[in-house]
């Protein structure tokens, strides 16, 4: 394993560490490769993950711009089981963390992804 890889990892664990119910955290490159990822749960796959997120934030992307209210920034989406939110790093990289239902803090998610995408901006641009 690579040291930048690493780094990715270590802060994605840091910043799972800071969000109750936080269960998976994964940086991702739009065209949905992994660039790093941090999982509790030993079943759940982030390379599939990390494809079909892709293919969901290019799809919203197309949207929006047909509609022209411009880029997402965002994007969030529940299940029965666990609310993700994927939040766009730069124009190439997404950051994707995963709250279980009915436990996760969705406000504290989305602060901590706002502070954790400026740190992820300066080491990958």
């Amino acid at each position: 394993m690579d040291s930048a890889s690493s780094n990715y990892e270590k802060l994605l664990k840091e910043l799972t560490d800071l969000i109750p119910g936080a269960v998976s955290a994964n940086l991702t490159g739009v065209d949905g490769i992994g660039i790093a990822f941090y999982n509790i749960d030993p079943a759940f796959d982030p390379t599939l993950a990390d494809a079909e997120f892709a293919t969901m934030l290019a799809a919203a992307n197309r949207a929006a711009q047909n509609l022209t209210v411009g880029d997402i920034s965002e994007l969030i989406f529940t299940t029965g089981k666990i609310t993700i939110i994927l939040r766009m790093v730069g124009i190439d990289f997404y950051l994707g963390v995963g709250l279980q239902a009915g436990v996760g803090n969705i406000g504290m998610a989305r602060l901590q992804m706002r502070r954790a995408v400026e740190a992820f901006v300066r080491a990958l641009y």
